[in-house]
């Protein structure tokens, strides 16, 4: 257990996520394309997108490589600002979350013609922002880090006299979240709380005259964070989640085809990632994710070239924040902490990767991701009339002079710009390569 939580400080570093909170794909090849990999072997690397593809190994290879991650994310809300016009004022604050360094690391082994094994050690998902002293966002200091490692046990078999390859995975996640933020009573206290636990992914591909189709399924994951969610909900008076400190990562299925001519292949991945069935994201409002990638290759005997293109419709959905009463609160509120402290909201993403042999069994690795700015506001008016009400309320005022004071509150927004990229670097070596 020492050891997974020496790995994890090193692979699970603070990212933000693509889809959802989920990395395009896994590994610089996968990147390359665009996340593509359901039905598009890539070695060793294809551990975590399906099980089945780690056939595409001749003997035994490692892939090992390090993403540079790079999102800019600006946030302003003037919630808290019209409700107590005197003190704040709104202006846009920059989150200083850092470049993000993620190591990823995959093995595999052909142990019979038939069968193989590999074992993969991935920083697959996370989300976070830092506004801490950067009050004038409107943010109220927020901070919060999610960060998901998972390591997978891969097992392909081939049936015997077909092209059918059958793959299953044993996943172990490991994953940890901290939530903190400012108040009327002060800096928040909570305390990273992390949470170890299990899945499958299973897998299946077909190959016949260079088409090949795939399937994958992975299983929900369970994760809980003691006194973090829970302890924000109480603070901001939000009563609607009933998650508790639970966030499970969702399950996802997909399916891809591929098809591979001469030196070209294009190929094309569908994945469904089930957002709304999980426990703390449903509470929050997510929505179910369709994943549609599409991505190239071109292969010479001494480089390979890629490109891609990844789209998926935010999962965020905007709630009423102009509900009457309790209700316009409660909306307000979970519009203003999806926005704040878990933007998800980058859509498409443009990629392009390339492979350079050096020798017969060493490949040098590369992949470059791009996803555009998306400018995103919420109605946190809500919000503000509960401010506005409870302040009116600890001055003195009847119910219903807070009531009123309330009514003739201005409408407020929370508003969020979100950029992304990331360049990978990476390197494969097959041990006994037979090219």
């Amino acid at each position: 257990m020492k050891k997974l939580l020496l790995i994890s400080t090193l692979v699970a570093s603070s990212l933000y996520g693509t889809n959802g909170d989920l990395m395009v794909g896994h590994g610089t090849k996968s990147v390359g394309m665009a996340g593509i990999g359901i039905a598009t072997g890539h070695g060793a690397e294809s551990a975590l997108i399906n099980p089945a593809m780690i056939s595409s190994v001749e003997d035994s290879e490692v892939s090992a490589s390090i993403t540079m991650f790079t999102p800019a994310v600006n946030f302003s809300s003037d919630a808290q600002a019209n409700a107590m016009p005197n003190q704040s004022k709104l202006s846009y604050g920059a989150s200083k979350t850092p470049a993000a360094l993620i190591p990823d690391i995959s093995y595999a082994k052909r142990l019979t013609p038939n069968m193989i094994i590999g074992l993969t050690v991935n920083g697959t998902a996370g989300l976070g922002a830092d506004y801490n002293k950067r009050n004038r966002s409107g943010a109220f200091d927020m901070q919060t880090s999610l960060q998901i490692l998972k390591v997978g046990t891969p097992v392909a078999y081939t049936i015997p006299n077909t092209k059918l390859t059958v793959g299953v995975e044993p996943i172990l996640q490991y994953s940890r979240l901290n939530t903190n933020y400012s108040t009327q009573q002060g800096m928040s206290e909570n305390k990273e709380s992390s949470s170890i636990n299990y899945g499958v992914q299973v897998g299946t591909a077909y190959e016949h005259k260079g088409l090949t189709v795939g399937a994958t399924y992975q299983s929900k994951i369970k994760a809980k964070y003691k006194g973090n969610i829970a302890n924000a909900m109480r603070d901001f008076g939000i009563k609607s989640i009933k998650s508790g400190d639970n966030l499970d990562q969702p399950a996802e299925a997909g399916v891809g085809v591929s098809y591979k001519y001469k030196n070209n292949r294009i190929a094309a991945d569908y994945k469904r990632i089930e957002w709304s069935k999980a426990k703390g994201y449903k509470d929050f409002g997510w929505e179910d994710q369709d994943v549609i990638a599409v991505g190239y290759e071109y292969t010479n005997s001494d480089f390979k070239i890629r490109a891609g293109y990844n789209y998926a419709k935010t999962p965020l959905r905007e709630k009423n924040g102009q509900a009457e009463g309790t209700l316009g609160y409660e909306n307000s509120a979970v519009n203003f902490f999806n926005l704040s402290g878990f933007p998800a909201t980058s859509e498409e993403h443009y990629t392009i990767g390339a492979d350079y042999r050096i020798t017969d069994a060493l490949d040098l690795n590369f992949a470059y991701i791009y996803s555009p700015t998306v400018k995103t506001s919420y109605d946190t008016t809500g919000m503000t009339r509960g401010m506005i009400m409870q302040g009116a309320i600890a001055q003195g005022a009847s119910m219903q002079e807070a009531q009123q004071a309330s009514k003739n509150a201005k409408n407020s927004s929370a508003n969020v710009e979100h950029t992304q990229q990331a360049l990978i670097v990476g390197v494969n070596y097959k041990f006994n390569s037979k090219i």
